[in-house]
């Protein structure tokens, strides 16, 4: 993804925040809250998408998986305010115990991500090595072809293109 596109696509989830904050003003009480809540939470774990994408790392994958916990956290205390008394004390307690677990668990991939975004990068390393190694004996070949004269060269380069995929 280019700088430009990481730009735009941010604007892009900005202005999404902004049209479901719009949405949100003529709620009242704790719909209007709950409201507030699920938009900031939609554009936090947006942002973080989007940042995983730009940037895709073991660390953006974690902070991508604790913000999904926490914006699911913050939607569930919202959630719990219109309850009373003990009710609402086991409804925090709840979430508090889930978002726990969450980035408990978030730490944990870290590793198992780190491990596959590395195979990942070794792939794309030797593909790349590769292709250069391809590019070179083509090369080699295409000067071998050039030596030769008429039909034997066409059908030197013909081999040469077939031999190293480029037909």
């Amino acid at each position: 993804m280019s700088k430009d596109a990481h730009r735009a696509q941010g604007k892009s989830i900005e202005a999404h925040y902004d049209a479901a904050q719009a949405r949100c003003k003529p709620l009242k009480h704790n719909a209007k809250e709950v409201c507030l809540v699920k938009a900031r939470g939609a554009r936090d774990v947006a942002m973080a998408e989007l940042e995983m994408q730009y940037r895709p790392t073991a660390k953006n994958d974690e902070r991508l998986r604790v913000t999904r916990a926490e914006a699911a956290h913050a939607l569930a205390r919202e959630m719990c305010e219109p309850l009373d008394g003990n009710a609402k004390d086991v409804c925090r307690k709840d979430a508090k115990a889930v978002l726990a677990q969450a980035k408990a668990e978030a730490k944990l991939q870290t590793a198992a991500v780190e491990d596959s975004l590395r195979s990942t990068r070794v792939v794309e390393e030797r593909t790349e090595a590769e292709d250069r190694q391809r590019a070179a004996l083509f090369a080699a070949a295409r000067e071998r072809c050039d030596a030769l004269a008429g039909e034997q060269r066409a059908d030197c380069m013909i081999n040469a293109n077939k031999r190293f995929g480029k037909l």
